[in-house]
Parts: structure tokens; C-alpha cells; sequence
């Protein structure tokens, strides 16, 4: 699904009312789209809550641009329905043009508007005692810090008991970057214009939104081409389009072969959790080559893989002895991983160095294999393929040199830019965990996932779910994102089953097997 910034949105409007439906219009069209959502709520929540003679008691508090604008056209439209609508005026009258014009048209109504700046005890009393507040201040264009008025009148509806409705983005929200003011609506639901915006599905904003709905308000599908957007996210009736084929001829060396270099004599499960998340997610065969020492734990726990056991120092890492073997191996592989549970030091250096180097096929660098490119990503010049790096936000912080608060406050702009800048496609790890592609203006925000996978082991799992969809045949930029969306709904469901604090990384195989079960063809 396609996500739109501020800056892409208000050219689409634009070409639509150049070429098409003019703004006066669409904000009618944007108000009555979002009365008929709220009425059909309404009856759903209400029908058998309270009885007929019951009126339902709506708050629309209006800012003074065009997002107050959409709400004088949802209170006209609720008042003609026969609820009992009034309206706060969070910051005096509306000075946005098309918003002027559309209060005039609601004040020729029996709806009663009280300003919150000459009588705040009133409109305080007014908003807490509705059923349903409607949040129209600011729409999509704040950013920055509140004014005290408006920091107030939004702690005062979020203290009511109403159910909280966002027209576009709950106010408080910067809707680019998903960051949050001192106070922002707090809203059950939130009606997206014409499309998802950033702050949808980034966090901390998206915790704001509710259920968030898309409402079409007639922009034609000309004027959203015009613009194509630079984000994306999946949605799980998408999911099933984006799955590799499995047809009934298929021959195992059809869905790749994936080498798994990792492990180390104290971190063995990184292996296998990485290769045998390779195997579930549809990898024809998989190599996991590692350290000799840690032979009992992949033999154990890796039946389906080949076993390829290297030369390792005196405390069971793997050595500089190990790369012509490991070299040898690559000329079969499909895809490298490189990385879960290597640790660290100049060896380890050394054989991820050479691997970049000899690899013909798309690389995974994930955990250590990161961290021993760190202040040296030159070395990503010398690669012969694409290659897919998987850094959490402290990892981004080391090889980025930026600080990881900055990292998290920008996270779609620091994985952009890394991504260009070293030719990588990034998957940026988090809560809203983002992918970004050196390839024209890719970039993607995944929605799926919780705390839960908040644990170690569930990394390795990630790294061995994109190196399988790159050994089917998908490219890297939506290898990273179907393999972000598809390890994150995997731990919904080992969440749903186990609980997010009792869940561990080797839950998510259930998981992949259940959404494969799901959308298999």
C-alpha cells in the first residue's frame, strides 16, 4: 500500500484541482466521507447500547485551517442526520479560505459554537461530556511545538470519556516523521485522507491513531499517478501477491541455495535459528558453515541443512584458515549471510573482508558481520552484488558514526541516506522497522511485529527469512520488506499463541509456517 508525505499529498491535491475537482470541493467530499464513517460507527456502537430517543452527542473541535475546514462540513453533515453536534473553535475563527466558506454553511445550521479562547470551562465541559470528539485542528500540517491554548484544549479531550475521532492525522503528530508534541489527541480511530500518511504507521504516532481507516473522497487515480510516493507498507491482503510461487514441478534448485556463515562456540543458536528460518521461509537447500566447536549444536538442531564444519582459533571463532574453504562453498551459493553469532575480532574481520570480496551472489550482513565492517563500509565498493544490511539502531550508530538518538528520530531519512550513500539496501530493525533502497526513491515502513520479538535469537531469524526470498528470485528491496513484514506477523502469531513476554526467537517457525498456510497457492 502506498504512503504519502505531506509535501507528495498537497501536489496530488493540487493537480486534482487543477485538472479535476476543485479544493472547495474535496473538502466538502473530505467532510461528508468522514460524517458517513462516523455514522455508520455511531450505529454500530450505539444501536444496541442505548435506546431510540437517546440522541448521540457530538464535539467537532475546529482549527482555523482546512482541517477545520473538513470539520464544519462534518458537523453540517452529522446536524442533518439529527445528532446533537457542537462545535469548539480551538483557535478562533478559521482564516483558511475554503474553511471560511464552510463555516458559514454550518453556521446556517442549528449547531451551537462556542470558542475555546473566551470561554474554555464551557468548551472543556462540552468536550468531556461527548460521546464522540471529533479531532480537527490540525490535520497533516503541524510540526514543531504547541501553543499553550492549543497543548490545553488537547489534554482537556483526551481527560473525556467520548470515543476519539482524527480527521487525517490526530493533532500533535508531525505526519512525516511520527513524532509526537508535548500533547498529542489520543483517538480510537483515525479517518485517513484519500491515503495512509508516515505518521499511520510510524512510531511513536501511530499509537495515536487507533484503527486507522482510508477514506476515498473522490481525487481522481490521474492525479494520484501524478505523484508517485516515495513509501510503501504491506497489508495482509497484499500478502498473498508478494509470496514467491511454488508450482508443481518445482525442483529444490529452483528456490536457491543459501550459505550461512556464522556461530561461534558460545553463540551456536545464532546458526541455527538463522539457516533453519532460511529452510522455512522456502530456500531450496542451505549450507550453514561455522566454527568446528559448535558441531554438537548444529548437528542437533539443524537436520534439514548440510553441515559444513571450518577451522577455528584457539577461543572457537572462525579463522583466517577458514576462507578458502569458505570461498570454495560461495561458488554454489545463490545467497550469502553473513554474520548471526560470528563475534568479533581482527579474524572474524578478516573473513567477512573476503567474502564481500568473492561473493558473485546477494549478500546478507547482519549482527558481527556489521560490526566488522565498521569504519570500513569502502568495502562495500569492492562488492560484486547487491547487498542487504540488517543493523538495529545501535548497530546503524556504528557504522553510520551518527548518534542513535538522532537515528531514531529520523529513522527514514538516516536509512535513506545510507542506503545511497554506500549502495546497500538497508533494513533499519525497530518498532516501524524501515527499508530503504539505493534504487530510485524506494523506501518501506512495516507495520507488523511487537515487543515480543525483543529477545536475542529473533535477528538471526530475520537474516535467514530475507536471505530465503532472495534465493527465490526477489530482488533486494522487496526481499528486505516481505521478509520485515512476514518475520513481524510470524510474531504476532507466536505473541497470540505464547504471550509477547514467554515467546523466544524459535517461535517464529510456527509463525512462517501458519502465514505460508494461510496464503499458500
Amino acid at each position: 500500500m502506498k504512503i504519502y508525505t505531506v509535501d507528495e499529498m498537497r501536489r496530488v491535491e493540487e493537480y486534482e484541482d487543477q485538472y479535476g475537482t476543485r479544493f472547495l470541493r474535496l473538502m466538502e467530499n473530505a467532510g461528508s466521507a468522514c460524517a458517513r464513517q462516523i455514522v455508520r460507527f455511531i450505529k454500530e456502537k450505539y444501536v444496541d447500547e442505548v435506546s431510540p430517543q437517546r440522541v448521540v452527542r457530538v464535539c467537532v473541535v475546529c482549527g482555523k485551517g482546512k482541517n477545520g475546514g473538513d470539520g464544519f462540513v462534518i458537523a453540517r453533515r452529522l446536524a442533518e442526520k439529527g445528532y446533537q453536534v457542537k462545535i469548539v473553535l480551538a483557535q478562533g475563527s478559521p482564516i483558511a479560505r475554503d474553511a471560511i466558506e464552510m463555516y458559514k454553511k454550518a453556521e446556517t445550521m442549528d449547531i451551537i459554537v462556542n470558542r475555546y479562547d473566551k470561554e474554555p470551562a464551557l468548551c472543556t465541559g462540552i468536550m468531556q461530556a461527548a460521546d464522540i470528539v471529533v479531532d480537527c485542528i490540525f490535520g497533516i500540517g503541524f510540526h514543531g511545538e504547541l501553543d499553550p491554548q492549543t497543548e490545553e484544549i488537547i489534554r482537556r479531550m483526551n481527560e473525556g470519556s467520548g470515543f476519539r475521532i482524527a480527521v487525517d492525522v490526530p493533532s500533535g503528530v508531525n505526519t512525516d516523521t511520527g513524532e509526537v508534541a508535548t500533547a498529542c489527541v489520543e483517538c480510537d480511530m483515525t479517518l485517513a485522507i484519500s491515503a495512509l500518511k508516515p505518521a499511520h504507521v510510524l512510531l511513536p504516532s501511530r499509537k495515536y491513531c487507533g484503527n486507522t481507516e482510508v477514506l476515498d473522497i473522490g481525487i481522481s487515480a490521474e492525479a494520484m499517478a501524478s505523484v508517485p510516493p516515495s513509501l510503501s507498507t504491506l497489508e495482509k491482503h497484499e500478502l498473498e501477491a508478494w509470496l514467491p510461487f511454488r508450482a508443481d514441478s518445482s525442483h529444490k534448485n529452483d528456490f536457491g541455495h543459501v550459505l550461512v556463515v556464522a556461530g561461534s562456540m558460545n553463540m551456536p543458536g545464532a546458526a541455527c535459528l538463522c539457516a533453519n528460518a532460511a529452510l522455512v521461509t522456502g530456500a531450496g537447500l542451505v549450507t550453514v558453515a561455522f566454527p568446528k566447536s559448535a558441531y554438537p549444536s548444529l548437528v542437533a538442531h539443524t537436520l534439514e541443512a548440510m553441515l559444513c564444519p571450518l577451522p577455528e582459533t584457539y577461543d572457537g571463532f572462525i579463522s583466517d584458515e577458514a576462507i578458502p574453504v569458505l570461498e570454495k562453498k560461495l561458488e554454489k551459493a545463490s545467497v550469502l549471510i553473513i554474520g548471526p553469532g560470528l563475534g568479533q575480532g581482527p579474524n572474524i574481520q578478516n573473513v567477512v573482508e573476503a567474502l564481500i570480496k568473492s561473493a558473485k551472489c546477494p549478500i546478507v550482513l547482519d549482527a558481527d558481520g556489521l560490526n566488522a565492517i565498521v569504519d570500513r563500509t569502502e568495502l562495500f565498493k569492492a562488492a560484486h552484488g547487491p547487498i542487504v544490511i540488517t543493523p538495529h539502531p545501535g548497530e546503524m550508530s556504528r557504522i553510520a558514526a551518527l548518534p542513535t538518538a538522532m537515528i531514531e528520530e529520523n529513522r527514514i531519512k538516516v536509512a535513506k541516506e545510507f542506503a545511497d550513500g554506500c549502495n546497500v539496501t538497508v533494513l533499519l530493525k525497530g518498532p516501524a522497522t524501515v527499508v530503504a533502497s539505493p534504487d530510485r526513491n524506494k523506501k518501506y515502513i512495516n507495520q507488523t511485529g511487537n515487543a515480543g520479538l525483543a529477545k536475542g535469537g529473533s535477528g538471526d531469524v530475520l537474516a535467514g527469512v530475507i536471505g530465503a526470498f532472495l534465493a527465490q528470485g526477489l530482488e533486494p528491496f522487496e526481499a528486505a520488506g516481505l521478509g520485515a513484514y512476514v518475520h513481524g506477523y510470524a510474531g504476532d502469531l507466536a505473541a497470540e499463541a505464547h504471550s509477547r513476554n514467554a515467546m523466544v526467537a524459535s517461535d517464529l517457525f510456527d509463525g512462517i509456517k501458519e502465514i505460508y498456510k494461510k496464503f499458500d497457492r
